[in-house]
């Protein structure tokens, strides 16, 4: 049986319909070096988010994969308490691309520091 591993656990596949496969619950649009994502506040973008995902969940949605890539604001903070706040589960991606952009960090990391 196959699961989908979301903000609020793991959901076997029957127990979602209509996941939604590329979506942005919180991204930063300016200038990558400006790091502006990194001082915004989780509860501002549930305010803005919630009645987003409430209109989702009214047309069938019952999940949705989070696409924002490292470097334009992927925060899993505000992710995850955006996905708590309205009780709908959320895919957040694990990859880093874009070459050369990959940071150092990710390129000396361990499999297991990558995996948590």
């Amino acid at each position: 049986m196959s699961e989908l591993i979301t903000t609020l656990g793991a959901y076997d596949r029957e127990d979602l319909e209509l996941i939604l496969p590329h979506e942005h619950v919180f991204v930063d649009l300016g200038p990558m070096a400006a790091a502006n994502w990194t001082d915004a506040d989780p509860d501002d973008v549930v305010g803005v988010m919630a009645p987003e995902i409430e209109r989702a969940r009214a047309a069938g949605v019952t999940a949705l994969v989070e696409a924002t890539p490292e470097g334009v604001g992927r925060r899993v903070d505000v992710d995850r308490a955006v996905s708590e706040a309205t009780d709908f589960p959320v895919v957040v991606p694990t990859g880093i691309y874009q070459e050369p952009k990959i940071p150092d960090w990710a390129r000396e990391a361990s499999e297991d520091d990558l995996y948590i």
